[in-house]
């Protein structure tokens, strides 16, 4: 990816702010999403950096002069507004996407076959489900298995809580699944906007502040 921003740098003055977001979207953005599933729940550091990377692309995106590096004390050019003005995810929200939908597809797959079995199979049926009131006594067992330090990265123990904090009824009623797809992208467009429009937040990194399932009902308030 920093090889194709760099690239993208010496084109900014050559070519308008459209031509500038398709190549990013084709050079840098496609990279991201390219199976999220499967590094999508590294380290924070890991992510921070691809963040730091992408933001770098958006900034060759962004039109006039924008700062691009520290030099002389001063921080690089903000790029919330950017994210938000071309309605383009950060990677932290590609991840949560992309998660929520092969969880979805993983729900409904005993009805419509939307997964094969063999990729099915690879979440429990006792995982925890929206509407299903979820807690750590009723997932107990799924909890002993997933809820160790080798599974606690990765799809199988932070999807299905993912599925339960940010999945509702309303989003469970779509049929097809490009409803479903734009349906997410608005909701996680929302909570990455939220708050100042220039500065990131932490409430703007759902990743980071999954709720799980935990014994002290006190402690998810």
């Amino acid at each position: 990816m920093s090889r194709h921003i760099g690239v993208m740098y010496k084109l900014k003055s050559i070519l308008p702010e459209s031509a500038r977001l398709t190549i990013y979207h084709s050079l840098v953005q496609s990279h991201i999403n390219y199976c999220s599933l499967i590094w999508g729940f590294t380290t924070k550091s890991n992510i921070e950096s691809i963040f730091a990377t992408q933001k770098k692309g958006i900034r060759a995106v962004m039109p006039g002069f924008v700062n691009y590096f520290y030099r002389k004390g001063e921080t690089p050019g903000h790029t919330k507004s950017a994210f938000a003005k071309h309605d383009i995810l950060t990677v932290h929200n590609i991840i949560i996407k992309n998660t929520l939908v092969f969880m979805l597809k993983q729900y409904r797959h005993s009805e419509n076959r939307e997964l094969p079995n063999s990729i099915a199979a690879t979440i429990r049926d006792d995982a925890p489900r929206p509407g299903d009131g979820a807690s750590h006594e009723t997932n107990g067992e799924w909890l002993a298995n997933y809820s160790t330090n080798h599974f606690q990265a990765s799809i199988f123990y932070k999807g299905p809580l993912l599925f339960i904090d940010l999945v509702n009824n309303e989003l469970l009623s779509l049929v097809s699944l490009a409803s479903i797809k734009k349906s997410l992208k608005s909701s996680l467009i929302k909570i990455q906007s939220f708050g100042d429009p220039e500065e990131w937040q932490a409430e703007n990194f759902k990743l980071y502040n999954i709720t799980g399932l935990r014994k002290s009902q006190r402690n998810q308030n």
